[in-house]
């Protein structure tokens, strides 16, 4: 997996949407219009049975994003974004991504984080990495920020059954290594990023991927991944 690139992508967007958003708070007219803008959506939104609410929601929704595109930075970003999109578009179009239809047996996949309470904290930045610990798995649930999750699951002891793992980020990259035996089954979901799991690779946007592999549904102990990004990798091999 490459893994550099859609990082320093992710990042670079990220900054622009910050930018972007100081330059609006900081310029009086744009701070005021978004304050009236959340003022009519607020409005609105607790009033949406009514006809005089569905307006006042509406109206602020446009001046939002009026305001939005008076930044320079953001659309910078949208510029970017466009060209991103025509990048990837011509990458596939000179080199066919190859996609194997056997992949009966595993779908479309999605991205996994898993963390276990002893060994894991929810981050809002930084990395964390699960390699040389054995630790019995149990069903995990994870919110991170920006950063790397690696997680080697033949380390661990699974119990017979459903092993549930749910990872939500930001950005970032997600690294996960299962074990042959295990019935694995991968749900995925980004904005943009890079995808790899198993035999399957896809790298663009709005990726929304279900995968499991052949012995999934005989296998005795199986693992129920499901992960989302808003950008960034992830990668779930076999060891």
């Amino acid at each position: 997996m490459k893994k550099n690139r859609t990082d320093i992508i992710a990042y670079i967007f990220f900054a622009l949407l910050v930018a972007a958003l100081l330059e609006l708070v900081l310029s009086v007219g744009p701070l005021i219009m978004l304050i009236i803008a959340a003022g009519f959506i607020y409005y609105g939104q607790k009033r949406m049975s009514r006809r005089k609410g569905r307006f006042a929601f509406y109206i602020g929704i446009i001046m939002f994003v009026f305001t939005l595109f008076s930044s320079t930075f953001f659309i910078i970003t949208l510029y970017g974004l466009l060209f991103y999109s025509l990048y990837l578009f011509w990458g596939k179009m000179r080199k066919p991504r190859r996609v194997n239809v056997n992949i009966g047996d595993q779908p479309t996949g999605e991205a996994v984080r898993q963390k276990k309470a002893l060994f894991f904290k929810n981050l809002i930045f930084g990395d964390q990495r699960a390699e040389d610990q054995v630790f019995s798995s149990d069903n995990i649930n994870i919110l991170s920020g920006i950063g790397t999750t690696n997680v080697h699951f033949e380390n661990t002891v699974l119990p017979v059954g459903d092993t549930i793992v749910i990872v939500r980020g930001f950005i970032g990259r997600i690294q996960l290594y299962v074990p042959y035996d295990a019935g694995v089954s991968v749900e995925h979901s980004a904005i943009f990023g890079q995808t790899v799991v198993f035999d399957h690779e896809e790298t663009g946007f709005n990726q929304n991927v279900v995968i499991k592999n052949s012995q999934y549904d005989e296998a005795p102990r199986k693992l129920r991944i499901y992960t989302s990004l808003v950008a960034g990798d992830i990668e779930v091999i076999y060891r």
